[in-house]
């Protein structure tokens, strides 16, 4: 069993080596894994299967080869680690030895060949030339998907430059298109492509990821002591990786390249696991490095958390879940590896009349790529993407009860730090910059009705600073919620560092009003610090 993984332990991710020359007898080796049971060999122990003949438990077949570590682990917690994952992991960690015996993979390991990936349906091996300024050069070796003539009618189509990118696997980088398709037949026959990209997008760290409520693997919310149960750090970006990866690619029509080729090439290759695993990892990188709108003002990544993919191993489903170990770096540098759980279930989605127009715009566009159509199924998405998800009902709660609950949790940090300060103080609400100290909900329900309302705000003037010594002077506080196409923000101006951000179907829990309510009294704090300053 050890010897049929090369003594590796055969935990995906863990690079122990089991075996080695022993410390003290040159005449002898040390061993340091251990041969552990997949299904238990007794009743009470973990896995076991009643239905199993003496001979099966003790068979090979119902072994794994891990580190001390390892197995310990896999005794502890039959929970985190069924049966179907442990019989996953000792077919991927076989079939690692056998290709590194038979020197299969030499090419990959000295860094030579990668996956270059243009579309869905136009992705090859090639080798990774380099990158000057904004041009990547790689050759073409073998197509995994497409041929010649595809890559030279991509090279030729004028489409969307949202729509085009590259993916360089050995780079774990992707960039979107500019204009311009260089490619020439090199000294060895190759052909040799030169694109230009655009730069990098901006990455963001865990804590401005924020938090969201955490959910179950099969879509249900999590309630913890009567209130939704919030993720953040680690766990918010577990869970979104786990969400992006088991949402169908394009099934959300308004935006219809978030979502994963993931579910699709579960099903058509799960019994091919080296190249699932390569395109599990080519979507990672995909989904953490190119935008998912058609709008070209809109340039985050799905998981533009991630800085780089290190390892991707796709085992046997759980649950109807497919589990996936990943290693991987966040943005700010720090490792992280952890198995995931992805739906790779495809469900039916009903559209309504005005998707369903969308979706028929685009199959046109698609079909005849012209600039016309594609201006067209551009301004459509601008102008639709809007009202199909920008919520009206939560426009007008967030006027009604969300800025008086905002307002009524800073007034204790109010009364007892600001408003000692000053002579007096009065406070005023807007919608759209139009102040007024006496708005009702009526008047912001008219306002929705009229048309979109960009954004909402309260005010606050602060009058007479009293220190004595210090010259009296006002100060203006503002706090703003600002209407995106899918989220709404909480800014203290329009041009301010966003405080908290959310999405229209997703509620602001006691712990954000509270959060903002904070970072609204600590802002006025910084103002009034602000002016003193400016009078010394």
């Amino acid at each position: 069993m050890a010897q049929r993984v090369a003594y590796q332990c055969s935990s995906p991710g863990c690079t122990n080596i089991t075996i080695g020359p022993h410390q003290s007898n040159p005449n002898k080796a040390m061993n340091l894994g251990q041969a552990a049971h997949i299904c238990a060999a007794a009743v009470g122990g973990p896995r076991y299967q009643p239905n199993m003949t003496p001979e099966e438990r003790s068979s090979p077949e119902n072994g794994i080869w891990l580190c001390n570590m390892h197995a310990r682990a896999v005794d502890l917690d039959e929970i985190t680690y069924p049966a179907p994952v442990l019989k996953a992991w000792k077919n991927a960690a076989e079939d690692r030895a056998s290709k590194a015996l038979l020197n299969a993979e030499s090419e990959i390991q000295k860094g030579s060949e990668t996956l270059v990936v243009l579309d869905i349906d136009l992705m090859f091996t090639g080798e990774w030339i380099g990158a000057k300024g904004d041009a990547w050069t790689f050759i073409v070796k073998d197509f995994l998907f497409g041929n010649l003539e595809r890559l030279r009618n991509f090279g030729k189509n004028e489409l969307l430059p949202i729509r085009r990118y590259v993916i360089i696997e050995s780079q774990n980088e992707g960039r979107l298109l500019q204009e311009g398709f260089d490619w020439h037949v090199n000294a060895k026959g190759r052909h040799e492509i030169t694109v230009k990209v655009y730069p990098e997008i901006r990455r963001i760290s865990l804590d401005e990821l924020g938090s969201d409520i955490a959910g179950t693997y099969d879509g249900d919310i999590l309630i913890a002591n009567g209130d939704f149960q919030l993720v953040k750090g680690e766990h918010h970006a577990k869970q979104m990786i786990e969400r992006n990866l088991g949402m169908p690619f394009g099934s959300w029509v308004v935006k219809p390249m978030m979502g994963s080729y993931f579910p699709m090439y579960y099903r058509t290759y799960k019994d091919n696991l080296p190249l699932l695993n390569r395109l599990a990892r080519i979507e990672l990188i995909r989904m953490m490095t190119i935008p998912a709108s058609l709008s070209e003002t809109d340039m985050d990544a799905p998981l533009n958390f991630i800085k780089s993919i290190t390892e991707v191993s796709v085992m046997a489903p759980h649950k109807g879940l497919a589990g996936i170990f990943v290693s991987l770096v966040w943005s700010d540098g720090n490792s992280w590896s952890d198995t995931l759980y992805v739906n790779y279930s495809q469900e039916h989605i009903e559209l309504d009349e005005e998707d369903k127009d969308i979706l028929d715009m685009l199959k046109q566009t698609f079909e005849q790529p012209s600039v016309a159509l594609l201006q067209k199924a551009t301004n459509l998405f601008k102008g639709r993407e809007l009202r199909v998800k920008r919520d009206n009902l939560a426009i007008q709660r967030l006027f009604n009860e969300t800025l008086p609950a905002i307002i009524a949790a800073a007034q204790p940090a109010l009364q007892q730090v600001i408003y000692p300060l000053f002579t007096s103080y009065e406070t005023t609400n807007s919608i759209d910059r139009r102040p007024f100290a006496f708005y009702t909900s009526a008047d912001i329900e008219l306002a929705v009705i009229k048309g979109n309302v960009t954004e909402i705000g309260t005010h606050i003037i602060l009058r007479g600073f009293k220190k004595a010594g210090v010259d009296a002077f006002d100060v203006h506080g503002d706090l703003y919620i600002f209407f995106d196409d899918y989220y709404f923000a909480f800014k203290p101006s329009h041009h301010g560092t966003t405080w908290h951000k959310k999405l229209y179907d997703t509620e602001l829990t006691n712990e954000d009003i509270r959060a903002i309510a904070a970072q609204w009294v600590e802002h006025l704090a910084t103002l009034t610090t602000r002016q003193i300053k400016a009078l010394h």
